[in-house]
C-alpha cells in the first residue's frame, strides 16, 4: 500500500469501508491506479533510454543499428562506436579498433606495402635483397606477427602491397595483484598460485576510441588519426626477444634492464615484487632462465625471475613474505584466476577471512583463518537474509595461501544456506584437503583455488562449484561419499581434478568445465609433463558410477558413468556407460579410443567423430562449423579446435571463437577501401 496515497486520502474515506476489511475499496482502487501510473512513467523513461546504445534494451539495439547501417547482429559496443569508427574508415588504427569492438579481442593491423620491399616486374628482373636495422632490435621480431621490417617477398595474400592483415589475439590478459607466490622447494617460488607455469605477459592497455560525445574538435577539422598499435600495446608474452626489442638490456648470465626501459616505468608493466609489503626496485630484479637444474645463483639482495616459466628465485638474504603483481593470458572465463565472482549485499551473516586483519565495515565478523570462519558460520543462529539469499557468506578477501581446516567441518548448523566466495581480484589458495561433513547445508564455493581434495559428506544437501580451480597435477579431485544418496553436485566454469562419486538420486551436473584425470603438468619449456594417462576423469567412488549431465565440458582421461546426457563435450579418453535404455550424446568427440560397441543403442545419435586435431582453417568439412585457426605446421591445441553447432566443443564451447572470427572476416571489407584486400589471421598465445 502506498504511503503517499494514505497521506492524501481524508480519514473519513479510510473509515468508510466495511468492518473487518483490510483496505477500503476506494483506497485499493487508488493503489491500483498508482501501479499503472508507475508502469506508464517507467515506459516513458524507457523511451528515452532506448535512444542511446549504452542504455537501450536488447530488443531496441537492432533498430538503432539499422539507423546507422549496421547488421542486425551488431552488439551494443559496436553501435556505440559506429560513428567514430566510420569517420576514420580506411586507416589502420580504425581497422584495429573495429576488430576489437566486433570481437572483444586485441588486434594489430599490418599493411602489405610495409611488408613488401618491392614488386618484381617480369620484364625487368632485378636481383635484390632486403636488410634489417639491427640497432633497433627488429631482427628479434623477424618472422613473428609483430615483425615491423620490410623484406623482399613474392607479393601475394597478406604480403600484397594492396593488402591489410588484421591479426587478432583471441584471449584476454588479466592482472593479478599481490598474489602470494607458491613454494616449489629448493628456494624457488612460482607466480602461479598452484605452482604451475605462468609465463608473463605485458600489461594490456584499454581500448581507446574517441566517441562523438568526447569529440571537441572545431567544426570542419578532421580527426587526428591514431597510429597502429605497437608491440608494447598488445597482449603479447614477455619472451626474451620482446624484452630485448623494447629497450636496452645488459647481457650475461643474468639480464638487467636499463633504467629507462619501458618495462621499468611507472607501474608494473611486466612484474612487481614485494617483500613483506615493501616494493622491490627493478635494480634488484634480474631476468634469467631458471630450469630445474643449472640455474645461476641470485646475488645478495636480489631476486631472479624467469619470465617464460614464471619462476622466482630470491637470494638467501631476501626473507619475508614474497608477493607478486603480474599479468597472464586467459583464453576463457574458466577457473578462479578468471573468475567474475562478487560478494552479495543481501547475505545475512558476513564472515571475512583476512589474515592482515584490515579495516572492514561494521557488523561483519573478521577472522584470520578459514578454520575460524567455518566455526563462526556453524555457531551463527539467526540471519536477516531473504529466502533466496545466502544466510552465511564467507568472504576470502585476500590473495594469500590459507590452510584448510585440519579436521573435517562437521555439525548441524541452524543456518543452512552457505556461500564461500573470493571476489574478483582476489586469488586465495586453500592448501590441504577441504572436507565438508555438514548436515543439511547447501553450500556454494566460488572464485578460489584448492590445492587439495574436496571431500563431500553424505549429509550435505548440495554443493555448487562456480569458477573454482583444483590441483589435478597432484591427483587431487572431488570425492563424494558413496552413501551420499541425496547430495546435489554441480560445477560451472571450473578447472577440476578427477571426480569420484557413486550412483545417487541426482546426477553430477557440469557446465563449461575441464575435468582433468590425467594431471599432466603444463611445461612450456619442455620436459616430462608427468601424470597418469590411465586415471579416469569420472568414475565410481566405490561400486556404481554416477549419472552424468554435461554441457561444454572437456574430460581429460576415461569417463565411466551410469546414465549420461552430454552435449558439446570432448572426451579425450573415451566414454563408458552402463544403462542401455535412456541417455543421449550429442555433438561430442569421444577420443581416438572410442568403440561403437561400447555404447548402447540409445546413444546412437552421435554425429560422428570430429576431424583430427590440427589446423584445418576456416573452411572445415562436413556439418562442423568453422574453427579459429588457419592452416599451419604447428597444430592447434585440442581444446580450441573442434566445433559442432557453431562453437568449440569442450570447456571453451560457449566462447564461440569460430563464429566470431568468421564474422570478423566477413565484415572486414566494410572498413577498408575498395583497393585494399583485407585478410584475417589468428595469433597463438605464444606470440
Amino acid at each position: 500500500m502506498s504511503e503517499r496515497f494514505l497521506r492524501m486520502v481524508p480519514p473519513a474515506l479510510l473509515n468508510a469501508g466495511p468492518a473487518g476489511a483490510d483496505t477500503p475499496p476506494l483506497l485499493a482502487l487508488l493503489v491500483a491506479l498508482e501501479e499503472q501510473w508507475l508502469l506508464l512513467a517507467a515506459d516513458v523513461d524507457r523511451v528515452l533510454d532506448d535512444a542511446f546504445p549504452d542504455s537501450a534494451a536488447d530488443w531496441a539495439l537492432p533498430y538503432l543499428g539499422a539507423l546507422l547501417g549496421l547488421p542486425p547482429d551488431a552488439d551494443r559496443r559496436e553501435i556505440a562506436y559506429a560513428t567514430a569508427l566510420r569517420r576514420r574508415k580506411g586507416t589502420p588504427a580504425a581497422l584495429e579498433d573495429f576488430a576489437e569492438v566486433v570481437t572483444g579481442w586485441s588486434a594489430r593491423v599490418r599493411e602489405g606495402w610495409a611488408a613488401t620491399v618491392w614488386c618484381q616486374q617480369l620484364r625487368h628482373p632485378v636481383r635484390r635483397t632486403a636488410s634489417l636495422d639491427l640497432r633497433n632490435g627488429e631482427h628479434l621480431l623477424a618472422g613473428t606477427g609483430l615483425d615491423p621490417a620490410r623484406r623482399s617477398v613474392t607479393p601475394g595474400g597478406s604480403y600484397h602491397p594492396a593488402a591489410a592483415t588484421v591479426q587478432v589475439f583471441p584471449w584476454q590478459v588479466l592482472g593479478y595483484e599481490q598474489v602470494q607466490v607458491a613454494p616449489l622447494g629448493g628456494g624457488r617460488f612460482a607466480l602461479h598460485p598452484l605452482g604451475g607455469s605462468a609465463p608473463l605477459y605485458l600489461r594490456p592497455r584499454p581500448l581507446e576510441i574517441a566517441s562523438d560525445a568526447e569529440d571537441e574538435r572545431p567544426p570542419g577539422e578532421p580527426p587526428v588519426p591514431r597510429r597502429p598499435r605497437t608491440p608494447g600495446e598488445l597482449p603479447v608474452r614477455a619472451t626474451w626477444r620482446l624484452i630485448d626489442a623494447l629497450g636496452d638490456v645488459s647481457y650475461g648470465p643474468v639480464w638487467t634492464l636499463a633504467a629507462d626501459h619501458p618495462l621499468t616505468g611507472d607501474g608494473p608493466a611486466l612484474l612487481e615484487l614485494t617483500v613483506d609489503g615493501a616494493p622491490l626496485p627493478w635494480a634488484k630484479i634480474g631476468l634469467t632462465a631458471l630450469p630445474p637444474a643449472g640455474s645461476p645463483a641470485a646475488p645478495a639482495g636480489t631476486v631472479l625471475v624467469d619470465p617464460y616459466r614464471g619462476v622466482v628465485k630470491p637470494a638467501g638474504d631476501v626473507t619475508g613474505t614474497l608477493r607478486a603483481t603480474f599479468y597472464r593470458a586467459v583464453p576463457g572465463r574458466l577457473g578462479a584466476v578468471a573468475s567474475t565472482a562478487e560478494t552479495r549485499d543481501d547475505a545475512g551473516v558476513v564472515i571475512v577471512v583476512d589474515p592482515a586483519s584490515g579495516p572492514h565495515p561494521a557488523g561483519q565478523i573478521v577472522v584470520p583463518t578459514l578454520t575460524a570462519a567455518f566455526a563462526a558460520a556453524t555457531a551463527a543462529t539467526s540471519s536477516p537474509s531473504e529466502p533466496d539469499a545466502p544466510q552465511v557468506e564467507i568472504r576470502l578477501l585476500t590473495s594469500d595461501r590459507l590452510a584448510a581446516p585440519a579436521a573435517p567441518v562437521t555439525g548441524a548448523p541452524t543456518l543452512t544456506r552457505w556461500r564461500v566466495v573470493a571476489p574478483t581480484g582476489c586469488t586465495p589458495v586453500v592448501t590441504g584437503d577441504l572436507s565438508l561433513q555438514l548436515t543439511d547445508v547447501q553450500i556454494e564455493l566460488s572464485g578460489f583455488l584448492l590445492a587439495g581434495a574436496l571431500r563431500i559428506g553424505a549429509q550435505l544437501a548440495g554443493v555448487d562449484l562456480i569458477g573454482m580451480t583444483g590441483d589435478p597435477t597432484s591427483g587431487h579431485g572431488i570425492d563424494v561419499d558413496p552413501t551420499a544418496w541425496t547430495v546435489r553436485l554441480t560445477a560451472t566454469r571450473c578447472l577440476l581434478g578427477p571426480i569420484r562419486a557413486d550412483l545417487s538420486a541426482y546426477p553430477v551436473q557440469l557446465t563449461d568445465c575441464v575435468v582433468d584425470g590425467r594431471g599432466a603438468a603444463l611445461m612450456p619449456c619442455g620436459g616430462d609433463p608427468g601424470g597418469d594417462p590411465t586415471r579416469a576423469a569420472v568414475a565410481a567412488a566405490d561400486r556404481f558410477p554416477p549419472d552424468l549431465v554435461a554441457t561444454g565440458v572437456t574430460f581429460v582421461g576415461p569417463v565411466g558413468a551410469d546414465e549420461v546426457w552430454v552435449t558439446d563435450c570432448l572426451f579425450t579418453g573415451g566414454l563408458r556407460t552402463t544403462v542401455t535404455s535412456t541417455g543421449c550424446v550429442r555433438y561430442c568427440h569421444l577420443g581416438e579410443h572410442d568403440s561403437p560397441q561400447a555404447h548402447p543403442p540409445a546413444y546412437h545419435c552421435l554425429t560422428g567423430p570430429l576431424p583430427r586435431f590440427g589446423g584445418i582453417g576456416f573452411d572445415s568439412a562436413g556439418y562442423y562449423a568453422p574453427v579459429v585457426d588457419a592452416p599451419s605446421a604447428r597444430p592447434t591445441p585440442a581444446l580450441l579446435t573442434g566445433a559442432s553447432d557453431g562453437g568449440e566443443i569442450g570447456a571453451y564451447h560457449h566462447a564461440r571463437r569460430g563464429p566470431v572470427a568468421v564474422r570478423l572476416a566477413q565484415r572486414l571489407p566494410e572498413m577498408t577501401p575498395l583497393t585494399v584486400h583485407p585478410h584475417l589471421s589468428v595469433a597463438h598465445p605464444e606470440e
